[in-house]
């Protein structure tokens, strides 16, 4: 890739996105420039967090619909899997795929609820409530 080839962009609702950009120089050495993203990467960026959002308001209708737990929400709104949130949580990974179940996920203790609440970073009553 050339210098030429490569403009930087700088956009005051991107400028915290930096990168790194490697490049040719015109003496043919290659070179480094920190840089912002282009328009294009800016695209898929968007269009990444657009599906994102699909994702995250799913499982909210799934857990209003009483066809998830909430633990099912929080997991899509901090891109978590089942294995990391139980290994953050501390609880094992065929537990936390039996509390993604509405039934199991109303009887859950206030300790067991804790350690959720603690990895999603968030209170015991907003665990509850995904309104």
């Amino acid at each position: 890739m050339e210098e030429n080839n490569n403009p930087v962009y700088k956009d005051e609702r991107y400028g915290q996105y930096r990168e790194l950009l490697y490049y040719y120089n015109d003496e043919g050495k290659f070179e480094k420039k920190v840089g912002f993203h282009g328009e294009p990467d800016r695209v898929i960026l968007q269009q990444a967090w657009d599906l994102f959002a699909e994702r995250i308001e799913e499982a909210r209708q799934k857990v209003l619909a009483g066809k998830a737990s909430p633990i099912a929400y929080y997991m899509e709104k901090t891109l978590l899997d089942p294995m990391n949130l139980g290994l953050s949580a501390g609880i094992s990974l065929w537990r936390v795929k039996l509390h993604l179940k509405p039934g199991p996920f109303k009887r859950l203790g206030e300790k067991t609820l804790r350690k959720y609440a603690e990895a999603f970073n968030i209170t015991i009553e907003e665990l509850k409530n995904v309104n």
